[in-house]
């Protein structure tokens, strides 16, 4: 079986996938990598130095960036990639990302933690915003910062995905205000080979906040592909 290589969104952990971890083990070797170098080149050069031979591709947010960047720099050793609420191109705001990192490290962690919170999931579903509150107070400020700075570095990767002929699977939560639907809805129609699936009332997480449908729909796609 293939590695599938979890990359959790910020500032989450494998928690983020334990759903798909649990159930899809079957059918792939799955592992979760949370990756928080100075940049996303070097977190790249990480993991491909981590990862031996040919491995599947699983990314959230920021580790969907970091999965496309991956992807650019060895798309021989990418067998398929599996993306959820992730930009392709570069940060459209830097200066709410240096604030957000130096709130982090001038003790307003928590109140982060909050805001992000209540902006990436949708009010009803408390539940998926506890756990991601867990998970980011587990996670620390240390990485949360690092990641925050690393976003900076995100490259454009608009024309890497246009020519990329990776089969990719796209799952979107489509009530997400961070990564709205319209950017998975033209990574679709200008990747070669995808699939795209939309989670109505789903935010920016759907692997946590809908997890047996994010599973059945991964299930089917690498049941069709036999990745192998």
């Amino acid at each position: 079986m293939l590695p599938l290589v979890f990359l959790p969104a910020m500032p989450c952990d494998a928690r983020l996938y334990q759903a798909q971890i649990d159930a899809l083990s079957d059918v792939v070797d799955p592992m979760a990598a949370v990756l928080a170098e100075a940049s996303f080149a070097a977190s790249a050069e990480r993991l491909l130095s981590q990862v031996r031979g040919r491995f599947l591709l699983a990314g959230t947010a920021y580790g969907g960036c970091l999965a496309m960047e991956i992807c650019a720099k060895a798309p021989d050793r990418v067998a398929g990639l599996w993306l959820m609420n992730c930009n392709p191109g570069a940060h459209p705001d830097p200066a709410g990302v240096r604030l957000t990192s130096a709130r982090i490290r001038q003790g307003e962690h928590d109140v982060v933690i909050r805001e992000f919170a209540e902006k990436a999931i949708p009010s009803e579903d408390q539940a998926s915003r506890a756990m991601f509150t867990r998970m980011a107070r587990d996670v620390g400020p240390e990485i949360f910062a690092r990641q925050s700075d690393a976003a900076l570095t995100r490259r454009d990767h608009w024309g890497t995905m246009a020519s990329a002929a990776v089969p990719t699977l796209l799952i979107w939560g489509a009530a997400d205000t961070f990564v709205p639907i319209e950017v998975g809805q033209r990574l679709a129609r200008i990747l070669l080979d995808a699939r795209f699936e939309a989670l109505a009332g789903c935010g920016h997480f759907p692997s946590m906040e809908r997890p047996e449908a994010t599973t059945a729909i991964a299930r089917g796609w690498l049941s069709d592909r036999r990745f192998r």
